[in-house]
């Protein structure tokens, strides 16, 4: 039970990691900043393969690819003050229906 526990601390911090590179590909403009870009997606992928060792993997890249999805949208209007236009959601939305579908499929 503990390592199930600890595998669902590696999901959220993938995803954690997920919008922080997400959002350095948004800042970065000089090449220690693509370093430190780099670097994150390491990280990330690093807890990204360690939630999939006991976690089933279309779970958790569900998870994954929702959180990136919407965080993506999320940041866009809270941090760089991007009006989201409806398309936006829709397609977003679009997104994750299916991966939710696959994820179902898969069962």
């Amino acid at each position: 039970m503990y390592s199930r526990n600890k595998e669902w601390v590696f999901v959220v911090l993938t995803c954690f990691f997920e919008l922080c590179w997400v959002f350095g590909f948004t800042t970065a403009s000089q090449w220690w900043h693509w370093v430190i870009v780099v670097f994150v997606i390491i990280v990330d992928f690093t807890f990204l393969t360690n939630a999939c060792k006991t976690i089933p993997t279309g779970t958790v890249y569900a998870i994954f690819s929702g959180v990136g999805a919407i965080g993506s949208l999320l940041i866009d209007m809270v941090v760089f003050g991007k009006q989201i236009k409806l398309i936006e959601i829709f397609f977003v939305a679009l997104i994750i229906i299916g991966v939710v579908q696959l994820k179902r499929a898969d069962s």
